[in-house]
């Protein structure tokens, strides 16, 4: 069974043992209305990771690779001036799931860029997002 890591292990990448079932978790957060179509979102973001993660399509992964939009009031989110127009992602996986090379790789696909969406899945199956 999956279990989330502690910020300490989350933070540091400590070692923690969370045997051969544990799977990415996505996370994105963000005022409400800012994606047309939040499932699609999600479906391209958990491909996106499996995929940079180089596991085999089967079951166990596609099952087990998961992400959640979660939509906020805008008023519930802040930055210091009072702006509300943030999205956070957030990827938690096991202790050394992911080397450095994917990390950069993950950071860079499902980062926004002024050129391009937060994914662009390369399988033409994968819904799109956004």
């Amino acid at each position: 069974m999956w279990r989330p890591l502690d910020v300490g292990e989350a933070v540091s990448g400590g070692g923690a043992e969370l045997g051969g079932d544990a799977m990415p978790m996505i996370d994105v957060h963000a005022p409400a209305g800012t994606f047309a179509d939040p499932h699609a979102l999600a479906t391209a973001l958990a491909a996106a990771v499996m995929e940079i993660e180089k596991v085999p399509p089967i079951p166990m992964f596609r099952e087990n690779t998961a992400a959640f939009v979660h939509e906020l009031p805008a008023a519930a989110i802040s930055d210091v001036d009072g702006s509300s127009d943030h999205v956070r992602i957030q990827v938690l996986t096991n202790a050394g799931a992911l080397d450095r090379e994917q990390q950069l790789a993950v950071v860079d696909r499902l980062r926004p860029s002024s050129s391009r969406p937060p994914v662009v899945p390369n399988s033409a199956s994968t819904p799109g997002c956004c």
